[in-house]
């Protein structure tokens, strides 16, 4: 009887032993799983905040851009005299206007427009964009700059006015005068010319987006 209770004892110790070391194992098995699960988390956590800060200065970043954009939009829109083929034009409405329709001189038509303030230098400044409609042709305006295209200084290509498809003239880039870089747009007008330009190169992309795709005029 005594040998059954010790067999007994035995086996009981022997499974107290068993489930001891089982639950060491398991306590051990569960930190080292968190522990793990921690670094992970970490890991998880950096990445994620590392693809939020990246998220926030695309935002940024494009919301500068469109404000720049909405700031040059809407835009303004020159008409000129009805009697000069009333040529008409929009322009970023950060751009301050003057114009003489005076008639006097070789210009029927003399305007600028430049950011702010426009400067009244025509020697030292370089507008953001000049038009005119010039009391002389077509052909004595675009001989004006054999001279230039010949040096390759200035380069010319056909132009047409997306408005105004049935009349050909020239479109005229690189040094456009002396010590300016522009581009300028000769169409002939009747036994006048529509001349328009931008004499700062600076510039050409507000040329090319707003004024040249909105140009038109009654021949």
């Amino acid at each position: 009887m005594k040998y059954k209770e010790s067999g007994a004892v035995q086996t009981s110790a022997l499974v107290a032993v068993i489930m001891t070391f089982l639950f060491i194992g398991s306590l051990v098995f569960g930190l080292s799983m968190l522990v793990g699960k921690s670094d992970l988390q970490k890991n998880l956590d950096k990445k994620v905040q590392a693809q939020v800060g990246t998220a926030v200065k695309q935002a940024e970043s494009k919301k500068d851009t469109e404000f720049a954009a909405k700031e040059k939009s809407p835009v303004k829109t020159y008409t000129g005299p009805t009697v000069y083929g009333t040529v008409s034009f929009d322009y970023p409405k950060t751009f301050s206007g003057y114009v003489d329709e005076s008639l006097s001189g070789a210009g029927a038509v003399n305007a600028y427009f430049h950011p702010g303030v426009v400067p009244k230098d025509e020697r030292t400044v370089t507008y953001a964009l000049r038009f005119q409609v010039l009391q002389s042709t077509y052909d004595a305006q675009l001989k004006s700059y054999d001279s230039a295209i010949k040096s390759g200084k200035a380069a010319s290509v056909p132009f047409r006015a997306a408005n105004v498809s049935g009349v050909l003239g020239v479109r005229i880039s690189g040094e456009i005068e002396t010590g300016k870089q522009g581009s300028v747009i000769l169409l002939p007008l009747r036994d006048k010319t529509i001349k328009i330009w931008t004499e700062n190169k600076d510039y050409l992309a507000d040329f090319d987006t707003y004024v040249v795709p909105s140009l038109r005029f009654v021949p």
